[in-house]
């Protein structure tokens, strides 16, 4: 009952800090919209096309382009300066401008000039592969259309439907693919960022969990609590129920609105939420040895968000442990962050479920158990120390 009573003062105590509603409440929204614009475009490649022709052949290199790849969207834009616009803002990847006259000038044998227009990005020369090979595939049919015109003495139309109907049996190169792995992942680039960051997040946040416990010990709450028959681990219990509910609610908050806003995959929903609650334990463990070890508020800001970035990039949700050496990927494995990562990674690329990642949560809840009996043991020897 105590460490429920202390755990409702600390719960109050915080809802009535508008820094810390902020933490709790507002910063996962921003979190989530800067997920959205950062890696929301990721899982497709985005093609704007202004088609100032509008002919039957502009008409089918449209066609061309948005068959040229899977999971490729097309954008369409009624002049080039709109266009330019939209690479320019982001909002496509690459644009391609297809003249006026472009129609008249393939079917009389010239040479219309298309325009790509791109940033200077990765991700549009990705693109432009595709691009190219739709142009190229339309040159080639209209190439063989003139040479059927000329050589048999029929109308370009007439060539061009032969050579359309003809198109599917010339023989080709055969591509196979298949996935190296027990799954392939599909998930797109929002999802991922959403898995490291929202682990990433959860414990900087909680962090400013320690700031209340440090304010208790500064106005001499905690030590008369110690004072009477009350231990400090039943002081860490309440205000560590308190952290852990916010960081709960702070971690199924972001779950909840990325999936419905922006269709983040959270993949297994059991074993989402054994990570979310797992880790959620051990944000509260580092919040409550920070807020019995720390002397202010300021060292909780230095070393709570210094230390909580340091782990943070060392495990993963910063850059993919995947870039990592071996030797880093090992000295990873000290971070709480790094078995949640993986914990994602196996459902995300292994089609993994709840009992498969029960190592990893484990390994987590382990961290807890040890980052908890830390706080416990450091803040009573503070309030021993103080009361000496």
């Amino acid at each position: 009952m105590k460490a429920l009573v202390i755990a409702q003062t600390s719960m109050v105590r915080t809802l009535r800090d508008r820094m810390g509603l902020f933490f709790i409440v507002v910063l996962p929204l921003i979190l989530i919209v800067v997920l959205g614009v950062t890696y929301g475009g990721m899982g497709a490649g985005r093609i704007g096309v202004a088609n100032l022709d509008g002919g039957a052949l502009s008409t089918d290199l449209e066609k061309e382009v948005a068959a040229s790849v899977a999971n490729l969207e097309v954008r369409p834009y009624a002049s080039e300066s709109e266009l330019r616009g939209a690479v320019e803002r982001g909002f496509v990847e690459l644009g391609l401008v297809i003249p006026p006259g472009y129609d008249e000038a393939l079917r009389g044998g010239g040479t219309p000039r298309l325009q790509v227009v791109a940033q200077a990005k990765s991700i549009a020369s990705v693109l432009r592969a595709p691009l190219d090979a739709a142009i190229g595939a339309q040159v080639a049919l209209v190439r063989a259309a003139r040479f059927t015109a000329d050589e048999a003495g029929v109308s370009f139309e007439e060539a061009l439907t032969a050579a359309r109907a003809a198109r599917p049996s010339v023989a080709g190169v055969s591509v196979s693919m298949e996935a190296d792995g027990a799954a392939a992942s599909q998930a797109s680039g929002f999802t991922i960022g959403a898995h490291s960051q929202v682990i990433l997040f959860m414990f900087l946040t909680s962090l400013t969990g320690a700031v209340p416990l440090v304010v208790s010990r500064q106005l001499g709450i905690t030590r008369r609590m110690f004072a009477t028959p009350t231990p400090a681990r039943t002081i860490i219990l309440g205000e560590g129920l308190g952290r852990f509910a916010f960081a709960l609610f702070q971690g199924g908050f972001i779950v909840l609105a990325s999936g419905l806003l922006f269709g983040v995959d959270w993949l297994d929903p059991l074993g989402t939420a054994a990570i979310i609650v797992s880790f959620a334990l051990v944000a509260t463990g580092a919040a409550m040895l920070i807020g019995s070890w720390a002397r202010n508020e300021s060292q909780v800001g230095a070393f709570g968000a210094g230390g909580g970035m340091m782990l943070g990039l060392l495990g993963g949700t910063m850059v993919p442990l995947a870039v990592f050496p071996e030797v880093m990927r090992t000295i990873a494995r000290v971070t709480p962050h790094a078995w949640a990562m993986e914990g994602f990674r196996k459902m995300l690329d292994e089609g993994a479920g709840v009992l498969q990642i029960l190592p990893e949560v484990a390994v987590l809840v382990g961290f807890a158990v040890v980052l908890i009996g830390l706080a416990v043991v450091v803040l009573r020897r503070s309030l021993t120390v103080s009361a000496a």
